[in-house]
């Protein structure tokens, strides 16, 4: 009988991070950063190559944390406003205290 044991969640990273190139590290930030509104130029790429070196030269596995944190440390990432769950609620009278 054989047993077999689930891969842990921190196996998992770090196979990806070893299968993880440094396009696919770029391309996840500039694709980040496109999808929070800012514009690609040459200062945003440099920094995003900057990170991608920094990334690769540690021995981190959490990749995408990382990236998530220093962005907004590097660069000036506008803030989302989310739309509300809900309509706010609008108190009204319907005259029982008039009685």
């Amino acid at each position: 009988m054989t047993t077999t044991f689930a891969a842990t969640p921190i196996d998992r990273q770090e196979r990806a991070m070893q299968n993880i190139t440094s396009e696919d590290l770029f391309d996840r930030i500039c694709s980040y950063l496109r999808l929070s509104g800012v514009p690609l130029r040459l200062d945003s790429t440099l920094i995003a190559l900057e990170l991608v070196k920094e990334i690769l030269a540690s021995d981190t596995t959490d990749v995408l944390d990382r990236i998530i944190v220093e962005l907004p440390k590097r660069l000036q990432i506008p803030e989302i406003s989310l739309p509300l769950l809900c309509p706010l609620v609008n108190r009204g009278s319907i005259g029982y205290q008039d009685e």
